[in-house]
């Protein structure tokens, strides 16, 4: 067997066997033995579908079909952090505030440069929450911000610590 597998013409045999047989299970409307997970069971809502009478899909149909879910999640992201809770504070106090850019992707084209800062694609001279992109090139940004200007690489993550005006003071009664 072994000196078969080696034989290009034997591979390409059995690969269009194999393709023969899952061609006509799929178009036939058959089921493939060995799939995983028992037949589902008809609902009581609806009536039950005949193979015969069953509307044929295409495979491009029965791609969009299956419904691909508009929140997918980055892998590489970290976990948010949960926001912490800010006791009622006067009205005239002043409230340290934490800026956070996250630098994930430079893409240079030409003349053109695009960036993923905090999920965002943006370029330079686009502001992304209070930071303000100057300029960029393949090792990563130079931002303008708060407490002044910084370079910020690849993959790092920037956090600047800045002061904000506090909640307005409610008015009297």
């Amino acid at each position: 067997m072994r000196k078969l597998l080696n034989r290009p013409w034997f591979v390409a045999l059995l690969a269009l066997a194999a393709l023969f047989v899952v061609s006509r299970a799929v178009f036939s409307g058959a089921k493939v033995r060995g799939t995983a997970g028992p037949d589902p069971e008809p609902t009581t809502d609806s009536a039950p579908v005949d193979a015969e009478t069953a509307p044929r899909l295409s495979v491009l149909e029965a791609l969009k079909a299956l419904g691909i879910p508009a929140t997918v999640r980055d892998p590489f992201a970290l976990p948010p952090k949960p926001a912490e809770v800010v006791a009622d504070l006067p009205g005239n106090t002043v409230v340290e505030v934490v800026d956070k850019l996250r630098l994930s992707a430079v893409w240079v084209q030409g003349t053109a440069v695009f960036l993923l800062l905090n999920g965002q694609i943006c370029q330079p001279g686009d502001t992304v929450e209070r930071f303000t992109v100057e300029s960029a090139d393949v090792d990563g940004v130079w931002v303008r911000h708060a407490s002044g200007r910084s370079f910020l690489a690849v993959g790092r993550e920037l956090a600047v610590q800045s002061t904000a005006p506090g909640p307005a003071a409610p008015l009297s009664q």
